[in-house]
């Protein structure tokens, strides 16, 4: 075969190649499926109903509804599985998370307890000693429901359980039969969540000073094993503000102050530190592929990433810097950031140190051919270069330095390709690959200097710092850990 056409076969499969790689990213996101099963707390029945009604209309995916006690599909889960699982207190998402059975959490409402009495409260009751007194008739909610199991403990910690609970004449499954109670005239009063009481007629509440102080989350909470990235797509739509949380507020439920806008398949901008692509870039994918979005990443030095949004208006999502001093430079456009890992620059050489490299010092010798990142443009420069002028060496070094670019994994090019005697790069660029390892060898310093922690941070005009958040716990699994540790970083996260 002619070397021309052998080069034109060649440019074609790889054309093709290309071809499919775009057309693969480009595919359309479908975030729906036919069916999502979710288990859902009765006291939030009518809301949800709601809302899953108008997902149907806009997404044509059927929702199937379980109410009951948060309790009672705690239980349910662990035998039924789902997609979707809302709780009228939080506690239920940190157990079930615990259990491995919820992964991702978006909270959607605050619920407080509160007496109930009928309309124009008859017995004059004003406070929990109402409660206590001989004759009145009390009804609470099974230690299976939220309200049961919140009031009891509440109650329990300040003394009032043992006094009120001979009073107690009937206990309910859910909130909304604690209500009924109330509303038929079976009993006097009641303990149950404000929202909920707030949609029956023929009751009234009384605040109490004690109960009012804790409120409890309304929580929705997809289920690992969940049909997704649908779940996910009707968890968002329950918690937006143009969506599910218009509707919670209708029915007098208090919502956060802050919620994702709507978007049915959101656009989302992470500019990163490039040492750390190795380490997140897997990651990243899977997120998309959970939650059903995109995220466009992008990767340089840190230097002209700060650059990018301080002179070029740049307003990225979310920012993940090489060091906590990159992102001081930045911090008015973003909530304070989370220390993820850290790092060090280290000494990459050839397989064998044949310039016999020992430490920083080994750097000054003269005829070195050495390779450092640029200040100007990335973490690793700058701390490179403050690392130099504090041992006084950064006179004597610079004759010696032959290549000056922007990031880490340039420099790693330049020693595979035999163009240096050494480079400062950070321990994660040395060990982004085992094909580097194979050909050069690692030699760490002792300067206190040469230490980098990465912190992430979301955007404060970013419209979905939920979304952003979420990214940031699967950066931060165990699974993404073993990642880090893998390159050389030291997980920094507190468990």
């Amino acid at each position: 075969m002619k070397k021309p056409l052998v080069i034109t076969i060649a440019l074609v499969a790889a054309l093709v190649g290309l071809v499919y790689l775009l057309t693969q990213h480009d595919q359309p996101i479908d975030p729906t499926a036919e069916e999502l099963t979710v288990h859902c707390a009765a006291g939030l029945q009518k809301p949800v109903n709601e809302i899953a009604k108008q997902y149907e209309a806009d997404f044509g995916t059927r929702i199937k509804l379980n109410f009951a006690g948060s309790g009672v599909l705690e239980s349910q889960l662990q035998i039924a599985g789902g997609d979707i699982f809302i709780p009228a207190d939080y506690s239920y998402i940190e157990r079930t998370r615990e259990l491995g059975l919820v992964q991702e959490a978006l909270p959607l409402a605050e619920l407080r307890a509160v007496i109930v009495v009928a309309k124009g409260n008859p017995r004059n009751i004003t406070s929990l000693a109402g409660l206590q007194q001989s004759g009145v008739r009390v009804c609470v909610a099974e230690p299976s429901a939220a309200v049961g199991k919140f009031i009891r403990k509440i109650l329990t910690q300040s003394g009032d359980w043992d006094k009120i609970k001979p009073q107690v004449v009937v206990t309910q499954p859910t909130v909304n039969g604690v209500i009924d109670t109330v509303a038929t005239g079976s009993v006097d009063a009641a303990l149950a969540w404000d929202a909920v009481a707030g949609q029956f007629e023929d009751v009234e509440i009384i605040r109490v000073p004690l109960l009012e102080s804790k409120p409890r989350s309304a929580t929705v909470g997809v289920l690992k094993n969940a049909t997704t990235p649908a779940a996910l797509h009707f968890a968002r739509y329950l918690s937006a503000e143009e969506k599910g949380r218009k509707v919670f507020a209708k029915y007098g439920f208090s919502v956060p102050k802050e919620a994702d806008m709507w978007v049915n398949i959101p656009e989302l901008t992470l500019f990163s530190g490039s040492m750390l692509k190795p380490a997140i870039s897997d990651l990243i994918k899977a997120f998309e592929k959970r939650e059903g979005c995109r995220v466009k990443t992008v990767y340089d030095g840190c230097g002209t990433l700060v650059s990018m949004m301080k002179g070029g208006g740049a307003k990225p999502s979310a920012y993940f810097s090489c060091d906590s001093s990159f992102l001081i430079d930045v911090q008015d456009q973003f909530h304070p950031g989370t220390v993820v890992s850290s790092n060090v620059i280290v000494l990459l050489v050839p397989k064998g140190n044949p310039k016999q490299f020992k430490n920083l010092q080994s750097l000054t010798r003269s005829g070195l051919k050495i390779g450092v990142a640029d200040p100007r443009k990335s973490a690793l420069g700058k701390l490179t270069q403050k690392m130099l002028e504090k041992y006084q060496m950064a006179a004597a070094v610079k004759p010696n330095i032959v290549v000056l670019v922007s990031k880490g994994d340039e420099l790693v090019n330049q020693m595979q390709a035999n163009a240096l005697d050494a480079a400062l790069v950070y321990k994660s660029n040395a060990l982004a690959s085992e094909y580097i390892m194979k050909n050069c060898e690692v030699i760490m310093l002792k300067n206190p200097e040469s230490f980098a922690t990465q912190p992430y941070a979301v955007s404060r005009s970013t419209p979905h710092p939920a979304m952003m958040g979420r990214l940031l716990d699967t950066l931060t699994s165990d699974d993404a850990k073993k990642h880090y540790e893998k390159l050389g970083f030291t997980w920094m996260i507190k468990e």
